[in-house]
């Protein structure tokens, strides 16, 4: 699968907490609450958790009217509101980030055409307006503790962007693979952890080396290759785990593996 172009990553999220410990007048509900109109006269920030709740189910439903049938966009509204454990009346920032993921994964399930598909997914992202600027953690790569540094920032990445459990292993996963092919086969090398909002949300690795290369790449990715230090499972492994792979190489100019998992 080719790496489509990048541009600059995606989101964090706000922590959350019961209805009671939490107020309609937060950022994302003043903002949304604002979208939706003014309140009318003789109702304040106070009175109007009600508006700030359907600012911003309706927000995403106008987006999904344009791709989906009225019972299809209410049951994926619904199911993601289930999924992500939102309360859309006192919702904000790290929790309309949730609601969107879950309801991009729901959308991919009844948009069939990948243009309409890319079109609403964008249109989607596009309504979370408290993205954070790109973030991108570079790391020198040397040894296995630096593997271990090189972990940690995808880890903290991960974390700032809401990734789930599994999707955090796997690619905390790869940034270990690909850390120790650098340690073992190149003595040195790079480790690049970025996030990305297009085409998709996204996280990057990229690792990079001068080393000697690999002259057997098919070879090592058909399976049919076995190093003494298991390099071909590390590669493979890796191309496994990820939804986008990328290996530049050439014997004797170092190697360039680049890959993306995306987040929904």
């Amino acid at each position: 699968m080719k790496i489509p172009p990048r541009d600059g990553p995606p989101s964090s999220g706000g922590a959350t907490g019961p209805p009671s410990s939490r107020t309609p007048g937060g950022p994302l509900s003043t903002r949304m609450a604002g979208m939706a109109g003014s309140p009318p006269s003789g109702r304040g920030p106070a009175s109007s958790p009600q508006v700030v709740g359907r600012s911003i189910t309706d927000q995403i439903e106008t987006v999904l009217a344009q791709f989906l049938s009225p019972a299809v966009r209410k049951s994926v509204i619904d199911c993601g509101i289930r999924q992500a454990k939102v309360d859309p009346l006192y919702a904000r920032e790290g929790d309309l980030r949730r609601l969107l993921v879950e309801v991009k994964r729901g959308v991919k399930l009844f948009v069939r055409d990948q243009a309409q598909l890319d079109r609403c997914i964008t249109e989607l992202g596009e309504l979370d307006h408290a993205a954070p600027a790109p973030r991108e953690i570079t790391i020198d790569v040397r040894n296995e503790e630096d593997v271990l540094r090189a972990r940690s920032a995808g880890r903290e990445l991960c974390i700032e962007h809401l990734v789930s459990d599994v999707l955090q292993t796997k690619i905390v996963t790869a940034i270990s693979e690909l850390g120790r092919n650098i340690v073992r086969y190149a003595g040195n090398g790079q480790i690049i952890v970025r996030s990305l909002t297009s085409p998709m949300r996204a996280i990057e690795i990229i690792a990079q080396d001068h080393g000697p290369g690999i002259s057997n790449l098919q070879e090592i990715l058909s399976g049919k290759y076995r190093s003494r230090h298991g390099m071909g499972a590390g590669l493979r492994g890796t191309k496994a785990l990820m939804d986008a792979f990328d290996v530049k190489t050439a014997p004797g100019a170092g190697t360039t593996v680049t890959v993306r998992k995306y987040l929904g």
